[in-house]
């Protein structure tokens, strides 16, 4: 059933009162409460809301259209699974009817529903019950927000698959409720539902007749020979006061009347009297609100009762003190008020005994609205456990146990049955036996018991607010039978069943489940993930010792957590409690967690640590074995587990009385030996003298943990495969001194350094292994060196292995220095410096190599020492450039020392530099003193140690002009020279041209050599100790070969390589001014201005390339001036494509390269490392003589 009520229809003077109930799949049911005259219908008849809205009589006041004028009716709504206030229904009803459909909805933004201590309620309800007229289902539509903790938690109204109301939470709309001091709580799941399908009471009043003198009964258990139970007001009208679904009393008497049933000399209450002697049963169930506490006299609420000496069942505002004398008004000074008491008769005789008394706790009786419930039952248990309860507001407020058994008499059953009860005590002998065994209960009639119940006499009466003697039979007060209840009756209903606590809570307060996840945040993992917990608010009889009124919170979960690497935890009970409140403080009450270790299993005991929102987990004491695979098994253990401060790290500590561990245990009977075998000594715990931890976490990991070559050491245990494996690192700092060398660039007879002698500190790393096999360590170690450079550089020993456990560190660096003498090239060579090498820098988003030292791209003054350079000293040899750049210096013995001071930085020293340099090269050039050729020694000096851009290093080198087509030629290039002769094909033959056709490649060597003083270039250096005598003319014909070179006046300190803007097409004749020219000069400055110049060029239409030795993997190799590491690289590699920015360095291996540096008097050369430490513009370097590459 999703919601029943009753709906009032005021019209034409008449009401109209009847219950409706509606189901998910029958719709609205309503049943006619009361009939007004001229309706030829029953009482209690059922119809659906099709018939009902086609009654005539219903149709002129509920009419199809708009909402109805609810001045033309009042209903209630009531919720099983939802209350409200004052009780579990609402009055503030829209009743919507058009052609189609009927929808009964309510609105109300007040708030509701109060939890028995407050911690939850509801507020703003909004819903709707539509059923389309030509169909039987209902739909439902709405929301309800729900307060718990302070958050509001808006619940979406549905059908459950029992067909039951129920508010849901809507997950998509995630909320949290917070958990203080612990954590919060993320719901999953706020769902509001009804409990079990409530029992239907033999008698029901809701009050909403709104005006007359009758009370009708709502119950639907009626019979022709047990009809409904309808009250008559009997006091005058001003005594009671009807309100919206209630009715206030003050001196008044409601009691049952009906007029057939007394014609047959039979009670008013005959239907309850039947129920009772069938049940043996009984539950009164009440919704008050006394006007007042400590009314003067006991006031009844509810009896079934003859007279004051003969109530049945009675309940009243007031202390059971009274009973003792029921009807005495004398007595009313010395009882307590403030309680409520119920009656029950059992027998004849005991009348108003004190163990047939239940009565509320002290100062329970408020003025506020109070669901007071009685039940009583049969005890077929063969004990004398309580059978008679007494609830206020849904919770047990007292019980006891009351004696019915009276032999076989009494006054719930027949006299031929008795209870196991009664057979048990029979046995042992009844000390609650009737003084007169054979007097009939009171339920039976004196003279006929077999026929007549003498208790369904007309005099026996229900009623309420007062005795039924109040008024005498002809109407008249009589004040000494006077026990009125002043205040407000909003339903009564009596079942002839014992209600469970279950359902009497259920209908005080809904079944709410609140699931969710709970994050301990002060806890570290895995109690800091979601735990599926179940929140229970106060008072659920599902919850052992409900009365406690305490919210509880309970997590259960069997999901398997890691705690740690090897380290889980399996099982986590825990349980929270906390006193109702709008912002409870939930105090930790009770949990355990079970868990394994290296596959073995730990239980712990969950407990409040030390810090607020804090657990600490403790393990038996002393119990633990924890079994280290086939190694050996760690005995007498007790462990302990605890967040640190931060909450984010677990912290764990062990006690036991073993003070060491052989790792693995000796299997074979024979004695330890330190030279073999392993043995891991314990730390003491808290410095006890016998107690040791051997057990912790470290790392985020469980370690174990003692002493070896006596530093700390910790092991992890981890299974590997089925093996298990201990793991360990221990580092040791051990000072050493060694000499190294020669030391050799790896795989090459290029030797870096002859002889490097160590003073430092090896921090040498020992990863040990500890299987059942054994011992096993990988050994390796790093120190530090001061290099050429000034620069430290960490060295790494490669590491090693170890199956044997060293006696002392010292046999650990042995075997290291033995480890780096045996691969010294390959530690050093990557790392060693020079005091000077070639690094790489940006300037202007331009990459710029220079000579100095790493991350220091700062221009620093360079000096350098030349051979001579001029034939005669003079002050005029000592030049200095404009800008004071370089500055050249004649020393005493005509040596020459040349000064580079680079300008500070600024946006535009580079160009400075070069315009400089400029002006440098042309002073020395032009000084009539410079022994000719020497320049180009000059020039490579300067080029090997000014800062270049990496695309001007061929211009400061080779004197590289691509826009005007030129480079200069040094001795030691070597030129290739691609011929092609002219071929003529006669004209007859029309597949064919004329032109110029390969004819083969000459390679022609460069080479100085001295003629007197001067350092002349030619093209051959067998040639140039002959000199032979040409007369070709090859500045007109051309040179046909290296010979034509020789003739006289074409050999020159320098030469020049011109290649015109236009070059000779392949086909036709050639012009020598299309052809690449090598022009000669005493001076650079003539070859610049074309003056005093001896120029020729090689027949035919020839391609002249100059190429320049490198070493590649150790082997010369010619490749053509311009060529750069990465096209050299390409001929190896494949080096992919990449934007500006990546790094190519690690796809193509990093390759190792060298320059040379050449320094004094003989010209001495040396390498100097290239590092290769930015991104793709590293290679794109061009390569110069004598670049050493090892890839």
């Amino acid at each position: 059933m999703l919601a029943y009520g009753f709906i009032t229809l005021l019209s034409l003077g008449s009401e109209y009162y009847f219950k409706y109930e509606i189901d998910a799949q029958t719709g609205f049911q309503i049943y006619w409460i009361t009939i007004p005259e001229g309706l030829d219908k029953e009482r209690y008849s059922k119809q659906t809301i099709s018939e009902f809205l086609a009654e005539s009589s219903v149709a002129q006041i509920l009419k199809p259209g708009a909402p109805l004028d609810k001045s033309l009716y009042q209903a209630s709504l009531i919720l099983p699974g939802l209350p409200a206030s004052p009780f579990d229904a609402f009055y503030t009803i829209e009743l919507t009817y058009d052609s189609d459909s009927f929808t009964l909805g309510v609105q109300s933004t007040d708030s509701f529903g109060f939890s028995p201590e407050g911690s939850t309620h509801f507020k703003d309800l909004n819903l709707s019950f539509t059923q389309q007229l030509n169909s039987e289902t209902v739909t439902v539509s709405g929301t309800v927000t729900a307060v718990f903790s302070g958050q509001d938690i808006v619940l979406e109204a549905g059908v459950s698959d029992g067909s039951e109301l129920i508010f849901n939470y809507n997950p998509n709309n995630p909320q949290e409720i917070p958990i203080q001091p612990w954590g919060n709580l993320e719901l999953t799941t706020f769902t509001v539902k009804p409990g079990s399908n409530p029992l239907q009471p033999q008698v029901l009043y809701w009050f909403g007749e709104k005006s007359g003198e009758w009370v009708y009964d709502c119950s639907l258990r009626n019979t022709e020979d047990a009809p409904a139970i309808d009250l008559r007001i009997q006091t005058e009208p001003e005594t009671v006061q009807w309100g919206l679904g209630s009715i206030a009393v003050k001196d008044g008497l409601i009691e049952s009347e009906n007029a057939t049933l007394e014609a047959a000399n039979l009670s008013s209450a005959s239907k309850l009297i039947k129920a009772f002697q069938e049940s043996n049963e009984i539950t009164i169930a009440t919704w008050i609100k006394p006007s007042q506490t400590g009314q003067q006299y006991p006031a009844i609420v509810l009896t079934l009762s003859e007279d004051p000496q003969n109530p049945y069942v009675t309940l009243a505002q007031g202390d059971s003190e009274w009973l003792e004398g029921y009807g005495n008004r004398w007595s009313g000074d010395w009882y307590h008020h403030d309680e409520y008491s119920v009656l029950l008769r059992t027998n004849t005789n005991d009348r108003n005994r004190y163990w047939q008394i239940l009565t509320t706790s002290p100062d329970t009786v408020t003025t506020e609205l109070t669901y007071v419930v009685y039940t009583f039952s049969q005890n077929n248990f063969g004990d004398e456990s309580d059978n008679a309860k007494v609830y206020l507001n849904g919770k047990l407020d007292n019980s006891k146990w009351i004696n019915s058994d009276n032999q076989e008499r009494h006054f719930w059953r027949n006299k031929n049955q008795q209870s196991n009860r009664a057979k048990n005590r029979n046995q042992r002998g009844n000390r609650w036996k009737n003084r007169d065994d054979e007097e009939d209960s009171p339920w039976k009639d004196r003279d006929d018991q077999e026929l007549n119940l003498w208790t369904n006499d007309p005099a026996v009466k229900l009623a309420l607010a007062n005795d039924v003697l109040f008024l005498d039979r002809r109407g008249n007060s009589r004040r000494n039978q006077d026990f009125p209840w002043e205040g407000e009756l909003y339903e009564v209903a009596i079942y002839d069943s014992a209600l469970t606590p279950e359902a009497i809570y259920q209908r005080y307060y809904p079944t709410i489940e609140i699931l969710g996840n709970l994050t301990l945040t002060n806890m570290p993992t895995p109690l800091n993930q979601p735990l599926t917990a179940q929140l229970t608010l106060e008072g659920m009889p599902d919850v052992e010792h409900y009365s406690e009124s305490k919210l509880n919170l309970k997590v259960d979960t069997s999901e398997i957590r890691e705690v740690t690497p090897e380290f889980d935890f399996t099982k986590i009970a825990l349980e929270w409690q906390s006193e109702p409140g709008t912002s409870p403080t939930w105090y930790f009450k009770w949990g355990q967690v079970d868990s394994t270790l290296w596959k073995t299993s730990i239980p712990f005991t969950a407990v409040q640590a030390d810090a607020p929102g804090k657990l600490a987990l403790n393990s038996p004491e002393f119990d633990l074995q924890i079994g280290l695979g086939q190694i050996n098994t760690l005995e007498g253990l007790c462990l302990f587990l605890k967040p640190d401060s931060t909450g984010e790290i677990w912290q764990m500590s062990s006690i036991t009385s073993v003070s060491e561990l052989e790792l693995p245990q000796l299997r074979d009977y024979r004695p330890f030996d330190w030279t073999v075998d392993f043995k891991l000594l314990f730390a003491r715990h808290n410095q006890q003298r016998s107690q040791f931890d051997p057990l912790g976490i470290e790392d985020g990991k469980v370690v174990l943990k003692g002493n070896w070559l006596g530093e700390n050491l910790v092991l992890y245990g981890w299974w590997r495969n089925e093996q298990f494996v201990l793991e360990g690192q221990r580092t040791l700092s051990l000072p050493f001194q060694v000499t190294l060398g020669p030391i050799f660039e790896p795989g090459t007879s290029h030797k870096i350094i002859d002889q490097v002698a160590i003073a430092s500190v090896m921090n040498a790393t020992v990863i040990l292994e500890l299987t059942e096999l054994g011992f096993l360590a990988k050994v390796s170690g790093t120190f530090d060196w001061t290099d050429q450079a000034g620069t430290v550089n960490t060295f790494t020993v490669p590491e090693f292995t170890l199956v044997r456990p060293p006696l002392t560190p010292n046999h650990i660096l042995e075997a290291i220095l033995a480890r780096l003498n045996s691969e010294v090239d390959v530690i050093f060579a990557q790392q060693f410096r020079h005091q000077a090498d070639y690094y790489f820098t940006v300037v202007e988003q331009k990459p710029v190599i220079y000579l100095g030292k790493p991350n220091d791209p700062a221009a620093i003054t360079q000096t350098t020492t030349l051979p001579q350079l001029f034939n005669t000293a003079a002050d005029s040899n000592n030049i200095s450039s404009t800008a004071g750049i370089f500055t050249l210096t004649e020393n005493a013995d005509q040596s020459c020392t040349l000064t580079i001071t680079p300008p500070e930085s600024s946006d535009n020293w580079l160009d400075q530099l070069k315009t400089d340099y400029d002006n440098f090269i042309t002073q020395l050039d032009t000084n009539s003193n410079l022994i000719p050729g020497t320049l180009t020694l000059v020039k490579t000096r300067i080029a090997e140690r000014m800062p270049l851009l990496v695309e001007e290093i061929l211009y400061y080198y080779y004197g590289l002009d691509s826009v005007n087509g030129y480079v200069d030629l040094q001795a030691g290039m070597r030129l290739r020279v691609d011929y092609q002769n002219y071929q003529f094909v006669h004209p007859a033959q029309s597949t064919a041209n004329s032109g110029f056709v390969g004819s083969g490649t000459s390679y022609y060597s460069l080479n100085s050599y001295r003629d007197g003083t001067n350092l002349m270039i030619n093209f051959d250096g067998f040639l140039s100790q002959i000199q032979p005598y040409v007369t070709t003319d090859i500045a007109t014909v051309g040179a046909g070969s290296s010979l034509d070179t020789f003739k006289v006046g074409y050999q020159k300190p320098y030469l020049r390589l011109v290649y015109p803007s236009l070059a000779a097409p392949s086909a036709g004749s050639l012009d020598p001014g299309q052809a690449a020219t090598i022009m000669g000069a005493t001076t650079v400055t003539d070859l610049d201005k074309n003056t005093n110049v001896a120029s020729f060029y090689f027949r035919g239409r020839a391609t002249v390339i100059p190429e320049i030795t490198v070493v590649l993997q150790e082997q010369p190799v010619f490749v053509p001036v311009g060529t750069t590491l990465r096209q050299l690289m390409e001929q190896r590699v494949s080096i992919p494509s990449v934007s500006l920015g990546e790094s190519l360095l690690n796809s193509t291996g990093k390759p190792r390269l060298s320059r040379l540096l050449h320094e004094g008097v003989s010209n001495e050369p040396s390498y100097r490392f290239i590092y290769l430490d930015l991104d793709s513009p590293v290679l794109d370097l061009p390569l110069v003589k004598g670049d050493r590459i090892v890839l």
